[in-house]
């Protein structure tokens, strides 16, 4: 008779299960909706294969990070486990063929974004498979208070009420208790548990620096470095000019950001697992899943966006027990233009009515019509012909959508991004022999500075209007530059638009929820307050016991490594 042991053993090779799976398994097998709040790197994706194993039938995991389910699969795959992973890389019909066999048990596993469960005819189609669990990672994306709220999630509710038999079982690393309430609500939990494990990491070392030039002090860090590090920044730029740098300064750096090819971010991950670039600089793109135990420090070059994020990332650090470092590196003016990022956040009630109301004008829509109606939306032109700060606008929008006003097509905010690749001599040579495409080129070395040394977004309108020409001509010679050569071009994949959803109505009678934006904006300040709190050690408690407290951890010990701690030994 298969036991969880006996499975666990068989397929992944361990004795033992780690402090808290067991607890979730049990849970899971007992069909109870079950809430794991396990840290990163705490196996919670065996928490939901395992009992799976054991059981008939399919469990269906649902997860926002594709990469992440596709990495799962294969290692499923790897062991003959039948799982699949349905996706935008599986054309319609596979994507049919997949659920035909599902339902005639082919598969114990299928992966899928919460976008494709949302879809009713997935829904219809997963009715007549025997389902045995549904598993939810990410599960904080739930919830309107956590930091990484995804609107998509929020259709998960209609599992309970298409499959009220099967139990849930949902996944975070990083959720605070007002989040871990609101997941249970909006799951529509039944007979629910909170299975939690501790949040100290004894072998972490926590440290914020303020320092006058960061790149001194990271290179003294990296100078120390005896295992492998991640270096996490929050834009593409960033990663780009710090990991050509650090190359330069000779340290065997790789850079990872969501703006690269998958193949391109595959090879970096490989030679980073490989410790053949012990270093990789990169975004919040990176880390999700993977589980590699001599990173020695996480680095924090730029101020993360909230505590959750921070701790998520730190905890790459020292997954295999030995002594690690979570550094925290800023400087005052990184500090300043963080706390003006963070006022942005929350644009008031008067600004936001103000920017549906340009919104309306930009698309030249009369007050009383344009219900249902799609038109063409050029974000970067509309912030400049209305003068708006770009962060202010996109939150603005953000939340008029939010409230049902408005919906954005995905490609809405996500300009084409371009990086010449040619010297100053292949330049001029090809100028010579392709007059237009050639003046194209010129205009983006113009236009954007710095785009020889890094991917830059760009505004095909504005380089149309800068040469007198159309649209048109500049999309064809961008890719004919790209055909030969001269630059990467990663066009954006359709033409953005925003569709109203109901009648314009003039801005002062715009409907908009304000308890709603008032509980929203004072549990985002709080958050805010909080981390700046833990950045400035006031007061000066122990790290790794202020971020277990801000988890809902009841009576944490002090780590006595971290900044505050040795400082207060001192």
């Amino acid at each position: 008779m298969k036991s969880v042991q006996s499975i666990l053993t068989k397929y992944w090779g361990y004795e033992n299960f780690r402090p808290q799976q067991l607890a979730v398994i049990n849970s899971v097998l007992e069909k109870k909706d079950s809430l794991a709040l396990l840290p990163t790197g705490a196996g919670k994706s065996l928490c939901f294969q395992v009992p799976t194993l054991l059981e008939d039938g399919i469990c269906v995991v649902i997860s926002p990070l594709i990469a992440l389910m596709q990495d799962q699969v294969k290692d499923l795959q790897a062991k003959n486990i039948p799982a699949i992973a349905l996706g935008g890389q599986l054309s319609e019909e596979a994507q049919e063929q997949v659920i035909a066999a599902a339902i005639r048990g082919k598969y114990k596993f299928i992966y899928c974004s919460p976008e494709k469960l949302a879809q009713q005819s997935f829904q219809d189609a997963l009715t007549q498979i025997k389902i045995t669990l549904f598993a939810i990672d990410e599960a904080h994306c739930i919830s309107q208070w956590g930091y990484d709220f995804r609107p998509s999630y929020r259709k998960l509710s209609v599992l309970k009420k298409l499959f009220p038999n099967v139990p849930i079982l949902a996944m975070t690393a990083s959720a605070i208790p007002l989040v871990q309430s609101d997941i249970i609500k909006q799951l529509n939990f039944n007979n629910e548990i909170v299975i939690t494990d501790t949040f100290l990491r004894p072998n972490l070392k926590y440290s914020i620096h303020k320092v006058p030039v960061k790149i001194h002090s990271l290179k003294n860090i990296l100078n120390e470095l005896t295992g492998a590090a991640i270096i996490y920044c929050n834009t593409r730029n960033n990663v780009t000019q710090l990991a050509q740098l650090l190359n330069a300064y000779g340290y065997k750096v790789g850079e990872y950001h969501a703006g690269m090819t998958i193949d391109a971010r595959k090879q970096v991950q490989q030679n980073w697992m490989q410790d053949i670039t012990p270093i990789v600089v990169c975004t919040n793109a990176f880390g999700m899943g993977i589980n590699k135990g001599n990173v020695r420090k996480v680095i924090h070059y730029d101020i993360p966006g909230s505590l959750e994020q921070y701790y998520q990332e730190a905890g790459r650090a020292g997954r295999d027990g030995q002594l690690s470092e979570a550094i925290l590196l800023y400087q005052q003016n990184d500090w300043d233009y963080w706390i003006e990022l963070q006022e942005k956040k929350y644009p008031s009630i008067d600004l936001i009515k103000k920017i549906y109301q340009d919104l309306a004008n930009f698309v030249q829509l009369p007050v009383g019509m344009g219900e249902k109606q799609q038109y063409l939306f050029d974000f970067d032109n509309f912030c400049t012909v209305f003068k708006w700060d770009k962060i202010i606008a996109r939150n603005a929008l953000s939340w008029i959508q939010q409230e049902g006003h408005i919906r954005f097509s995905e490609s809405a905010f996500t300009p084409s991004m371009v990086q010449v690749l040619g010297d100053r001599f292949t330049i001029d040579q090809f100028q010579n022999a392709h007059y237009e495409a050639g003046m194209v080129l010129q205009t983006l070395l113009r236009t954007y500075g710095g785009i020889l040394d890094s991917p830059h977004f760009i505004n095909e309108r504005l380089i149309a209007e800068l040469l007198q020409r159309d649209n048109t001509f500049v999309i064809e010679n961008l890719k004919l530059l790209s055909l030969h050569g001269m630059i990467s071009f990663e066009q954006k994949q359709n033409q953005p638009v925003v569709q109203f959803l109901w009648n314009r109505s003039s801005a002062s009678f715009m409907k908009i929820d304000f308890d709603h934006y008032t509980f929203m904006k004072k549990a985002f300040m709080e958050r805010i307050k909080q981390f700046i709190a833990y950045l400035l050690g006031q007061p000066p408690i122990c790290r790794s016991v202020y971020l277990a407290k801000y988890f809902g951890e009841k009576s944490p010990n002090p780590c006595g490594i971290c900044d505050i701690c040795t400082s207060t030994k001192k």
